[in-house]
């Protein structure tokens, strides 16, 4: 079982590091970290996903890339996706 807890360390440049026993677990290079009550979580991205900011920002995130026919598709869906955000008036 792999470590639950390691110590990082962020480099001069902003990098940091995970432990390849962390990485190996995972079939991503891609991973988020998000900022949480709790502190920093940082999670894998293993599916392609849209995504809506609360400061209005949204995109898809894709781990693996795609092809322009998937992208299209991505695209017309999340045009056709209700937005979290209710408007009122």
């Amino acid at each position: 079982m792999p470590k639950l807890s390691s110590t990082l360390t962020i480099r001069p440049n902003g990098s940091v590091t995970l432990p390849k026993e962390w990485r190996d677990q995972y079939p991503t290079r891609h991973f988020i970290a998000e900022l949480t009550p709790d502190g920093l979580l940082i999670k894998p991205i293993l599916k392609t996903e849209y995504y809506e900011q609360a400061d209005g920002s949204f995109g898809l995130r894709f781990p693996y890339g795609m092809d322009m026919e998937e992208f299209e598709q991505e695209i017309e869906k999340s045009l056709k996706k209700p937005s979290k955000r209710a408007s009122h008036g």
